[in-house]
């Protein structure tokens, strides 16, 4: 009974936060952005490729024609089979709600289970599960990341592995137990079975070194059983295993650890998932972050902190005491990544930076880590709650205390937002315009809209040359096109880059959101197709006739995305060269700035916010000098680094790392380029420019990428 009151509890605090919202608003969903409609593509997909004998692991419904392999994409395979019989009744946006406001409960309950094994008292353990449960990190994935918050079997772990060091269940059981705990933790999150073994790992190392006698020896009769379940998970999970690997993996970090790190600040003030972060002062430091709302559980408090020195002053004594107090200061290392941020400013190297270079390791994103560190945490409570001599008021008052510190915020329109999906789509007009399986364009594109839920919406009915599944396929990433959808609208010759792009990947319609926040730039660039837009049911149609722009399906993806970069990056250079001419202050060169001034076109597009640069940036270096930054492939930036090799103080590829005639950077790679002149070699390049105009300058686009870039004209 007790343990079916404390899941009741915690099905009913989450209830309470989450599904508040959703009363009266059907249509809605918990979470926010388009990661929510990500998964819910996710759900439908698995549905969807078994009831039509399709390959799941690999599809070109998304980023055709091309395809995509989705082994490295966060496409839960265990909540979608489950809730397979929730999509057929509810739909996949109900399932999704119900799927989400499940994974805080129980994540809750396990740790509850847990705290309570090691406590043996239960409204400690109550509170300790309500920690781990209703963390700030839980608060911040809840909003978009299924696949971080169904962590139920972590603490599940830790509770069979107790339960083996004290001979209650044989080696063989703890075996199968951790392998079936394994499996389930791999197929909600193989980005969460990863960091489980990383943690468990130096955990086992750790308790070796601070446990003696007895327990030392009990801790190494744990190794043999674990590699045990680690090697059936293993088997159980071969074909998935061989999709991830034996096809190719993602060179390089899908996203940036250092972008996604824990922040020294953040440890002590919240962003609006906790109530006191919508405060204007809260509000003014978190805006300077690296990360975003979607992963910003650092959030700890002053009270937790003095919690810990409090518990380390009881139980530091103690093997167990030395051993959680430890490892808790670890995580948080490894949580605050490569470099340590103070307030979104860099400083210096972390212990993570040697980590983050290791293949598959790489793709962590340190943040997360917290996890770990709030379920720690809940065990520290329970534990001090449980030992504590004080009175029950006193208790009481200490536990109300850590609560208020913690608490989420309190407005139930935060926890949800709208699925805004086109009539075209949710009453059959797609299916007058448009043929099986044509490939469309949609936009707003990748992570900017709601496209995957397009699709859902028509069964599957047509294929994109887009969509958003966590990362997209480097063959669409380097195309210059993209980042104008991303809303980069200094895109030079942007129509001539859209109908590559359409030739490139077969588009036979262009679909258009005129709700779409560059809708008006969109439509002046979709205008030099030349075909006739059907405004149709919330959305524009641009049918493609077949073969319309067939000299453009020849040309190589290189020299497209080579010749976007020329453009922009010797634009820039003009631009930077005229602010210094013209006696402005150096420390102050910005994007900024020079749109401010009118030395970039007034149509650029410019985000203020900090590391918010999507394809440019220029600023002040050391000494004096400029700094240019270009972010492309290799072979696109490459002509870049030939042209300006001789004149430029330093070039960088992929920036930080300095770029030399025998660097051999990865080619599926998009990185930034760092040219830094001095003034009067930027001078210099500027007025070579002028006076000889580069190749890109002079000739028609077609024809100019078929004979490729060079050096300026003599």
């Amino acid at each position: 009974m007790q343990s079916f009151g404390a899941f009741a509890l915690y099905f009913a605090l989450a209830a309470l936060l989450l599904d508040r919202g959703l009363i009266g608003h059907p249509g809605y969903y918990v979470g926010r952005d388009t990661d929510p409609a990500q998964t819910m593509w996710f759900f439908n997909w698995w549905r969807f490729s078994l009831l039509h004998g399709l390959n799941p692991f690999i599809t070109d419904f998304v980023w055709a024609p091309l395809g995509i392999n989705l082994a490295w994409t966060t496409f839960v395979p265990l909540p979608a089979w489950i809730s397979i019989p929730l999509q057929i009744t509810v739909g996949e946006p109900a399932t999704y709600n119900i799927i989400v406001m499940l994974m805080p409960a129980l994540a809750a309950f396990a740790a509850f289970l847990l705290c309570r094994r090691v406590t043996g008292a239960f409204w400690p353990s109550v509170l300790g599960g309500y920690i781990f449960g209703f963390s700030s990190y839980m608060l911040s994935q809840v909003l978009g990341h299924l696949v971080c918050i169904a962590i139920f079997p972590v603490p599940l772990i830790a509770l069979i592995t107790l339960k083996r060091l004290d001979d209650e269940i044989s080696a063989r059981r703890f075996a199968i137990g951790l392998a079936a705990l394994l499996v389930t933790q791999f197929l909600c999150s193989v980005d969460l079975f990863a960091t489980l073994t990383l943690v468990c790992g130096f955990s086992l190392l750790l308790a070796l070194v601070y446990f003696g006698g007895d327990a030392r020896i009990r801790l190494r009769r744990l190794i043999i059983p674990t590699i045990g379940g680690y090697l059936i998970a293993t088997a159980i999970l071969s074909p998935y295993f061989y999709y991830l690997l034996a096809l190719g993996f993602p060179s390089g970090p899908i996203w940036p650890p250092s972008k996604y790190s824990a922040d020294l600040i953040g440890f002590l003030v919240p962003w609006h998932t906790i109530w006191w972060g919508c405060a204007d002062f809260a509000t003014a430091i978190t805006d300077r972050f690296t990360g975003t709302i979607l992963e910003n559980g650092d959030y700890l408090g002053v009270v937790l902190i003095v919690f810990v020195e409090i518990f380390r002053r009881r139980f530091w004594p103690t093997a167990a005491g030395k051993f959680l107090t430890i490892l808790l200061l670890a995580i948080i290392i490894a949580a605050i990544g490569p470099t340590l941020h103070i307030a979104g400013v860099l400083g210096f190297p972390m212990p993570w930076a040697i980590f983050q270079h290791l293949p598959l390791i790489e793709n962590i994103l340190p943040v997360r880590f917290m996890m770990y560190t709030f379920l720690i945490l809940g065990v520290m409570i329970a534990m001090w709650f449980a030992a504590s001599a004080a009175r029950t008021l006193t208790k009481c008052a200490a536990a109300a205390v850590i609560l208020a510190s913690i608490a989420p915020n309190p407005h139930a329109s935060f926890w949800v937002s709208r699925l805004d999906i086109p009539a075209f789509f949710t009453d059959g007009n797609y299916a007058k315009e448009l043929s099986p399986r044509e490939i469309i364009l949609p936009l707003p594109w990748g992570q900017k809209g709601n496209s995957m839920n397009w699709q859902m919406q028509s069964g599957m009915y047509f294929r994109m040359a887009g969509g958003w599944t966590g990362f997209s396929p480097f063959e669409f990433n380097r195309m210059p096109v993209t980042k104008y959808f991303y809303g980069g609208i200094d895109l030079p010759e942007a129509g001539d880059q859209l109908k590559a792009y359409i030739a490139r990947f077969g588009v036979q319609a262009v679909i258009a959101d005129p709700k779409e926040t560059n809708f008006e730039s969109f439509k002046r660039t979709l205008a030099s197709l030349g075909v006739a837009p059907l405004n149709e049911k919330g959305v524009w149609i641009y049918k493609i006739p077949r073969d319309s722009f067939a000299a453009y399906a020849k040309l190589p993806a290189a020299q497209v995305e080579a010749r976007a970069n020329a453009l922009r990056f010797d634009t820039i250079l003009e631009a930077a060269s005229k602010y210094l001419a013209d006696g402005h202050d150096l420390a102050k060169l910005s994007p900024l700035e020079l749109k401010r001034l009118d030395l970039i076109a007034r149509d650029w597009l410019v985000d203020a916010t900090p590391h918010a640069y999507i394809d440019w940036q220029i600023g002040p270096a050391p000494g004096g000098q400029v700094a240019i930054v270009i972010v492309g492939s290799y072979e696109g930036v490459r002509p870049l680094i030939e042209r300006y090799r001789a004149t430029a103080s330093e070039i960088d590829y992929p920036a930080p790392t300095r770029w030399t005639p025998d660097s051999r950077p990865r080619l599926n790679l998009i990185k930034p380029l760092l040219v830094t002149f001095d003034s009067a070699h930027l001078a210099a390049a500027a007025q070579s420019i002028r006076d000889s105009p580069p190749p890109e300058r002079t000739t028609p686009f077609v024809a100019g990428v078929l004979s490729g870039l060079g050096p300026p004209n003599p």
